[in-house]
């Protein structure tokens, strides 16, 4: 706590933070040298280093800087106990890396306990006796591994002894009994929770990982929406269809729906699951295709007069088609919206849409969709046939697919090369078909002539 009031004396008139309250690189390496903490090599944020990171979350903790509009700002507090408690516990989830809180608060006071009834022990006997027990709430083992696994035992009686809890020997001290009591007495409400009012909006970065092209959509969400309203929310933004299951991830909590063993989305608000710390959760749909969403909380706003929320204000990116690794969904902002309103969609295909579905009506999966693909141009295109690689002129002479590969190929006089990059005269149906295939990929179509003559199989 000594370096926790340091800190706070060199925050002085503000620091800025990141979004995720922690000092920028710069900041940090001028508090490290003023205040002699050592600084690894390479880190990405204070949170990767611990000797800066646990008492930064305990000052933090204690009220002693706030954050306010990206900056920390000193705030004068007395360190009274209950300041000190706050601080402490601050300190355990930061050790613990667990943005929950109350997980970390459990562990700590778990600790504290059989410390309290056996004595002084070994840091490894601490760790046995924390991931056997049954006292403790679902996934604490993972909080243990997120503090260094079997050396959680020792790095909490290290934090344990920095506050005056344990002596050297890690003999409960008075100063430790009281924690122990307070913690036992107040249960879940020792831990302050930074909830954002129901009557804010929350503005949300929804990001599909393992996209190239990155895909995203930003959507305004009431702060008092449930995460059950959320998930419709991520239905409409990313197209997706609601036909299988998914599961938000919330620190150690996982919410869904309650009939598979999860706890209630509708039993927690969307301003409920973000804190100081803890910026982004998860959602994942499909867990056979696994579709990983990283969702961000980018600020609180106030409402605006005449808007209906939920919203989309902005995205990018296509999203894969239900089912399907290749087919593509354009970002259409306009959609997104009148799907979140309500309102009836367009579901009228295009042209080439109509193409796609007739290419791959009897696929089943993606690689037989890419293999329909090539059947469709070795029935339809006469080869060989002139056309373009990056504007220098090619002769096609083979279609070609092997399922390790990417995509179709095409063999050429001059090698070998992805038919994605082949661009063939635009009034041919060669053209034609290759625009279906570009955009089935979600990829822009070169330039082609609609041939609403062609049919294949004819």
């Amino acid at each position: 706590m000594d370096l926790a009031r340091r800190i706070s004396d060199w925050v002085g008139d503000g620091k800025p933070v990141t979004p995720k309250g922690v000092l920028k690189r710069g900041d940090l390496r001028e508090a490290a040298v003023a205040l002699g903490v050592t600084l690894p090599e390479r880190f990405r944020s204070g949170a990767d280093v611990p000797g800066w990171h646990v008492p930064w979350s305990a000052a933090l903790g204690a009220g002693m800087p706030v954050i306010e509009r990206g900056r920390a700002v000193v705030r004068p507090v007395e360190v009274t106990r209950d300041v000190w408690l706050a601080g402490f516990v601050a300190a355990l989830a930061a050790l613990c890396q667990d943005d929950e809180l109350i997980e970390a608060t459990r562990i700590g006071e778990r600790a504290l306990a059989f410390l309290s009834d056996h004595g002084p022990c070994t840091g490894h006997e601490l760790y046995q006796n924390l991931f056997h027990s049954r006292d403790l709430g679902h996934g604490h083992w993972q909080v243990l591994y997120a503090a260094g696994h079997e050396k959680s035992g020792d790095a909490l009686l290290d934090l344990f002894r920095g506050f005056g809890v344990v002596s050297g020997s890690a003999e409960l001290t008075e100063l430790g009994e009281w924690a122990l009591a307070e913690m036992g007495r107040r249960g879940d409400d020792i831990v302050r929770r930074e909830v954002i009012p129901a009557e804010r909006i929350c503005q949300l970065k929804i990001s599909l990982e393992r996209m190239s092209p990155p895909c995203w959509r930003r959507v305004l969400v009431p702060a008092g929406d449930h995460l059950g309203e959320l998930h419709r929310v991520i239905q409409a933004a990313m197209r997706w269809d609601d036909d299988h299951l998914h599961a938000f991830y919330v620190g150690s909590h996982q919410y869904g729906d309650p009939g598979f063993d999860l706890e209630d989305e509708y039993e927690v608000a969307v301003g409920e699951v973000f804190t100081r710390t803890r910026k982004t959760i998860r959602y994942v749909y499909d867990f056979g295709d696994d579709w990983r969403h990283e969702i961000t909380l980018e600020r609180a706003l106030d409402t605006e007069p005449g808007v209906t929320y939920p919203v989309c204000v902005a995205g990018a990116g296509a999203v894969p088609v239900e089912d399907s690794r290749h087919r593509m969904i354009k970002f259409d902002q306009e959609d997104v919206n009148r799907r979140l309103a309500g309102l009836p969609v367009e579901e009228e295909d295009s042209m080439l849409e109509k193409v796609i579905e007739m290419v791959v009506v009897d696929a089943y999966d993606e690689d037989e969709q890419l293999g329909a693909f090539r059947t469709v141009f070795e029935d339809a295109v006469e080869v060989p046939i002139k056309a373009t690689v990056l504007g220098h002129p090619v002769e096609v002479l083979e279609f070609d697919y092997a399922e390790p590969l990417p995509g179709v190929f095409v063999k050429c006089r001059e090698g070998e090369v992805s038919l994605v990059d082949v661009r063939f005269p635009p009034d041919t149906v060669a053209a034609w078909i290759h625009a279906a295939y570009r955009e089935f990929l979600g990829l822009e179509p070169f330039p082609a002539t609609p041939r609403p003559d062609w049919a294949w199989p004819s």
